[in-house]
C-alpha cells in the first residue's frame, strides 16, 4: 500500500505531468502551425504541407492545418492529397464554404466534374460563390460537353469579375467551340484590354481569322503571339502548331517544318503537334521519321481517326498493306462511332 502522502504526491506528479505534456502540444501545434503559415507565405509548399500536417496530428479538429495543407497539396498539384485532406477537416467543420469550394475545384482537377458541381451546390448555399467559384463550374460542364450551361456560368463569372482573364478564355473557348466566333472574339479582345501579350488570347484570334478564311491576318496573328512569348519561359506550342498547320495549307511545308517541330518538341503528349509533324514529313518525302509522328499520334489518341488515317497512308505508300488495312478499317469504324446517334446527342 503507498502511504496517504506518497499516493497524494503521485497524484499531484501524474497531473502536473499531463498538464505539461498538454501545453508542450499546444505549443508544438502552435509553433508548426505558424512555422507552416511563413512557409507557405514563402512558397515552400512541400515544407509547410509537413508542417501542417504535423500540427494536425499534435491536435486533430482544433486548427485550420488541415484546410492549409490541403492548399498546399493543390499548389503541388497533389489533388488526391488535398481532397483527403479537405474531407478530414468537413468532419469537424461542415459548414466551411471555403473547405467546400475548395474541394470542389480540387474535384474538377481530378477529371469529376458531377461530384464538383454536388459540392459546388452546397458551398454557394453557405457563402456567396466568387468569380473564380463560377469559373470551375463552367469549366465542370465543358467537361460534361454542355456548352450551353458551360457558356451561362461563365458569363456569369466575368459578370461577377469583369478582370478575370482566365474566365474570359475560358468563355471565349467555349464560344469558339459552339461557332460563336462573335462572342468568342469579344472575349478574347476584352483579354487583351486587360493583358495587351496575353499570348493564348492572340492565337485564338488567328483561329478565328483563319476559320473566317482572313489568311494573311491569321498569319499575323500568329507570329505576334511567337513574338510576345520569344523570352517566356514556359512558351505555349498552340501558336507554333497553329502558324505551322496554315502555312503548309498553304504550300509553305518547308518553312512549317521548324515551327510544327518546335511545337511537338514543347508538348510531347500532344497528339495533334505529332500528327501535323508527321504530315508535313510525309509531304516533304520524309518517311521514316513521319511514321514514328504517326504511330506517336495514334498512340497518344487512339481515337483520333484523322490521325489513324494518315498512318495508313503512309503505310499504303510503303506498300506495307496489311498494316495499312488496318489503319483505314479504325479510321472507318471511329468515323461509324463519332456519326452514331448517340455520340450526335452528346456532342455540341
Amino acid at each position: 500500500m503507498i502511504p496517504g502522502v506518497a499516493r497524494t504526491r503521485l497524484l499531484f506528479c501524474c497531473t502536473a505531468l499531463s498538464l505539461l505534456c498538454a501545453l508542450w502540444a499546444r505549443a508544438q501545434t502552435g509553433t508548426d502551425f505558424d512555422q507552416g503559415a511563413t512557409e507557405f507565405r514563402a512558397g515552400n509548399y512541400a515544407a509547410a504541407a509537413a508542417l501542417f500536417a504535423r500540427a494536425e496530428r499534435a491536435a486533430s479538429g482544433k486548427t485550420s492545418a488541415l484546410l492549409y495543407e490541403a492548399k498546399c497539396l493543390v499548389h503541388l498539384q497533389n489533388f488526391p492529397g488535398a481532397e483527403e485532406a479537405l474531407r478530414s477537416y468537413l468532419v469537424f467543420y461542415p459548414d466551411s464554404s471555403d473547405a467546400l469550394y475548395l474541394l470542389g475545384f480540387v474535384l474538377n482537377r481530378q477529371n469529376r466534374p458531377a461530384e464538383s458541381l454536388n459540392v459546388y451546390t452546397k458551398a454557394a448555399a453557405i457563402a456567396s460563390p466568387r468569380g473564380d467559384d463560377l469559373k470551375i463550374v463552367g469549366l465542370d460542364y465543358v467537361l460534361l460537353d454542355d456548352y450551353t450551361d458551360a457558356i451561362h456560368w461563365l458569363e456569369k463569372a466575368v459578370e461577377r469579375d469583369a478582370t478575370n482573364v482566365d474566365a474570359w478564355y475560358y468563355l471565349g473557348r467555349s464560344c469558339y467551340t459552339t461557332g460563336r466566333r462573335d462572342q468568342a472574339w469579344k472575349a478574347f479582345v476584352t483579354i487583351l484590354n486587360l493583358d495587351p501579350h496575353n499570348v493564348k488570347a492572340k492565337n485564338n484570334l488567328g483561329l478565328i481569322l483563319e476559320t473566317d478564311g482572313q489568311t494573311e491576318a491569321a498569319i499575323d496573328a500568329y507570329r505576334t503571339a511567337l513574338l510576345w512569348q520569344e523570352h517566356s519561359l514556359q512558351p505555349s506550342e498552340q501558336p507554333y502548331v497553329n502558324l505551322g498547320n496554315l502555312l503548309m495549307e498553304q504550300g509553305q511545308t518547308k518553312e512549317a517544318l521548324a515551327l510544327l517541330e518546335t511545337a511537338a518538341t514543347l508538348a510531347p503528349n500532344n497528339a495533334y503537334c505529332h500528327l501535323t509533324l508527321g504530315m508535313a514529313y510525309r509531304e516533304l518525302g520524309r518517311r521514316e521519321p513521319a511514321q514514328h509522328e504517326l504511330e506517336k499520334a495514334t498512340q497518344l489518341e487512339p481515337s483520333n481517326a484523322r490521325a489513324h488515317y494518315q498512318l495508313g497512308r503512309l503505310y499504303k505508300e510503303t506498300h506495307d498493306l496489311d498494316r495499312a488495312q488496318a489503319e483505314f478499317k479504325k479510321t472507318a469504324d471511329l468515323d461509324a462511332q463519332s456519326a452514331s446517334p448517340k455520340a450526335a446527342s452528346t456532342n455540341h
